[in-house]
């Protein structure tokens, strides 16, 4: 762990908390090298059903994500020689399907949640992560510079690859960043002030935006909103060009991200047209005429 300098705190923090529960499994007092394959499995089980993380319910996720710490770092200890081989690297570390139903919010929901923001630093971040497709944390620490005013684009640097990314501003977001700039105090860099929003109370206050507006809270609120930025710019748009807008494989995008519109298969099917009848087809009068 003392070693590990090349990753983000977060990713650190995930790291540590997956030394945590090998310790609490195996204890301080056993050799990695006594580690088994079946020991490891048991481990994962354990994980899975919660025993090592205090909870009532099954974390399959959770499990995933320090299998694949362990596997890390047990091959840091292959890598040394410190063991011959690596006790975690059969054991299952990919999530299942994930499930894409998750909520599409419209431009008359996304008015309606701008209306009842408390600051304008509210609005901001939730125009960023759902017309610029951004992350929370691209968002919170996005400066004014990175703003090309004249091509309508934002330069964004990945969080956690540290890459960079241009980012299309489409009409809306800019008459939105235009309006915050043209009032913005001159010494401030970010575009949301880092005083102004308190990343501790997020989640509290976006239910109380929610309440405000009229709509019911969803889980997982700002990966919602850029993925729904990112479906509605697939339907225009190459897949290719928009992953790469949005920063991530366009593996990752069919995985993860884009949902089949409701709109796409009413506009297929038919369905979204006016029918002033709505029985089964019948034949039209020139054919019964051509029977008789």
């Amino acid at each position: 762990m003392e070693s590990r300098t090349d990753i983000r705190p977060r990713t650190l923090e995930l790291h540590e908390l997956t030394a945590k529960y090998l310790l609490a499994y195996f204890n301080t007092e056993m050799r990695i090298n006594r580690i088994t394959r079946a020991a490891a499995s048991d481990w994962r089980a354990a994980l899975a059903k919660g025993k090592l993380t205090h909870t009532t319910h099954p974390v399959e996720a959770t499990a995933c994500i320090h299998v694949r710490n362990a596997k890390v770092m047990f091959n840091h200890a292959v890598r040394d020689d410190l063991i011959l081989f690596n006790p975690f690297d059969r054991l299952k570390s990919n999530a299942s399907e994930p499930d894409k139903d998750w909520r599409y919010v419209t431009r008359d929901e996304l008015k309606k949640l701008f209306n009842a923001c408390p600051t304008k630093s509210w609005c901001l971040l939730l125009a960023l992560c759902r017309l610029a497709g951004l992350r929370q944390g691209e968002a919170l620490s996005l400066p004014w510079s990175r703003i090309d005013w004249d091509a309508h684009r934002l330069e964004v640097i990945a969080e956690k690859t540290g890459r960079r990314r241009i980012v299309p501003i489409e009409p809306e977001l800019y008459n939105i960043l235009l309006e915050a700039f043209e009032t913005a105090n001159e010494r401030e860099l970010l575009i949301i002030p880092s005083e102004s929003i308190v990343d501790s109370n997020l989640w509290r206050d976006f239910g109380v935006i929610c309440k405000r507006a009229g709509l019911n809270r969803w889980e997982k609120w700002c990966q919602v909103l850029r993925k729904n930025c990112e479906t509605d710019w697939a339907q225009k748009y190459p897949q290719y060009v928009v992953s790469v807008w949005i920063g991530h494989d366009i593996k990752v995008s069919a995985q993860y991200y884009l949902q089949v519109p409701e709109q796409l298969y009413k506009q297929v099917s038919g369905s979204d047209l006016q029918h002033t009848d709505t029985n089964c087809p019948k034949e039209s009068k020139t054919a019964k005429e051509a029977e008789v």
